[in-house]
């Protein structure tokens, strides 16, 4: 199912936070993905000590590159499946795989409290993919939930998907 055929929510309905968390979880693969490559580009690019604003940078605008070609790949499945372009596609694409982007917001807020100085350099990089791993444990808790699996079953989903998480930084570890 691509993110065309889900309902999207728009801006103006509900709070700032019901209308996020409705955005999350109507496209849970796109948060879960978005997580896991900021996760990776971050704990990377924290290998070389890299300064923060360039960790940040490249962060960002990876997920952004990323995000574009998910849009781009859904508006030409749907081409290809209706056999006309439409505007309005473009729209709901956009906002469909937003959570790609979207997910990943509090560690890129850590790696900014990193750039301005009110957090060292290792502590914004360690919250930043630290939050990541407790994203992906969370994920794959609710997503095992929402398909009516019991707790001691969602919490095994979510260690699965944190251990991608955990993976990365063991690897950054490993190579720092």
């Amino acid at each position: 199912m691509t993110g065309l055929d889900r309902t999207t929510v728009w801006p103006g309905s509900g709070t700032y936070w019901s209308r996020r968390i409705a955005r999350l979880t109507a496209n849970p693969a796109g948060a879960i993905y978005g997580t896991i490559l900021a996760t990776a580009v971050m704990g990377a690019s924290g290998t070389h000590d890299e300064p923060i604003v360039r960790i940040t940078v490249v962060t960002v605008v990876t997920l952004l590159v990323f995000w574009l070609a998910h849009v781009y790949a859904e508006i030409l499945a749907h081409r290809f499946q209706h056999g006309r372009f439409r505007f309005a596609v473009v729209r709901t694409a956009m906002a469909s795989q937003l959570t790609m982007v979207e997910a990943p917001v509090l560690s890129i807020v850590f790696l900014l409290l990193g750039v301005v100085g009110l957090l060292r350099y290792q502590v914004a990089i360690g919250l930043a993919l630290a939050n990541g791993v407790a994203q992906l444990l969370v994920w794959g808790i609710v997503v095992a939930r929402r398909l009516g699996w019991s707790w001691p079953a969602s919490l095994g989903s979510g260690l699965v998907d944190a251990s991608f998480g955990g993976v990365i930084i063991l690897l950054e570890a490993l190579l720092h």
